[in-house]
């Protein structure tokens, strides 16, 4: 009994390797993550300070506003570095495993976090042109704040704007095979069987004979006549019935 041949399983084509710049890029997401997560604490942890000297240098019932402002900045920067920090991590690993979808999405952040960068420094360029008047609310709370925070914060806007640009130029630098954009030369598709490989299926009938079947010598031939039997020769049949 005969089976119908079964087609080569076409093999998977090999994983590509994970580039250089996704690694660098990866390990660049996560660093400013921990960077932003680190300087949120540590603004929540000089508020405290912040509000006392502001209230002890403003003297007024008009300084409490400014109180809940500063409270309420420092909360949704720790907020902000938590919901930073997840994000990342679950980004650099998606990039990792070369999701092009992540990538689309990290770009998109290193976009808004350019511009986010770029305001901050704007914001800070406005202040520190401006003098405060002696004796005023923003004087005194600008002096409550610990020395050099002002030009700690320039620092962090334009580490933040370098940071998400490098990011950016490393994901659009990395192959777009990596990221299943295209297919690597020379690879079969899952499933996919050259037309050269494809078997016929057998139908388990043989082939008529074409050409006369011819023995060896010492074996009769099946398909020529057999010689009649000899008269001389006594038949069976006839000893059969010529018994009384």
């Amino acid at each position: 009994m005969s089976y119908a041949a079964q087609p080569p399983t076409a093999a998977e084509p090999p994983a590509a390797p994970r580039p250089a710049t996704v690694t660098l890029a990866v390990a660049l997401l996560w660093a400013m993550a921990v960077a932003g997560l680190t300087y949120a604490v540590g603004m929540v942890a000089v508020t405290p300070g912040v509000v006392g000297r502001f209230r002890d240098a403003a003297g007024s019932e008009a300084a409490e506003n400014f109180v809940s402002v500063v409270w309420l900045i420092s909360a949704l920067a720790l907020v902000l570095a938590l919901l930073v920090v997840a994000l990342f991590a679950v980004l650099g690993i998606a990039l990792r495993r070369g999701s092009r979808l992540a990538r689309a999405v990290t770009l998109g952040v290193c976009g808004l976090g350019i511009l986010g960068g770029c305001g901050t420094l704007a914001v800070l360029a406005a202040e520190r042109s401006g003098e405060a008047l002696p004796g005023s609310v923003g004087e005194a709370l600008s002096e409550a704040y610990p020395e050099g925070w002002i030009v700690l914060n320039i620092a962090v806007a334009v580490a933040q704007v370098i940071g998400y640009l490098v990011v950016g130029v490393l994901l659009l630098a990395a192959p777009g095979e990596f990221f299943g954009r295209t297919a690597p030369a020379g690879t079969a598709l899952p499933g996919f069987v050259p037309p050269s490989q494809i078997v016929a299926p057998s139908t388990g009938w043989a082939a008529p004979q074409s050409q006369p079947f011819v023995t060896g010598g010492s074996e009769p031939d099946q398909f020529s006549d057999q010689p009649a039997p000899s008269k001389s020769e006594p038949n069976p049949e006839d000893e059969y019935w010529s018994r009384p």
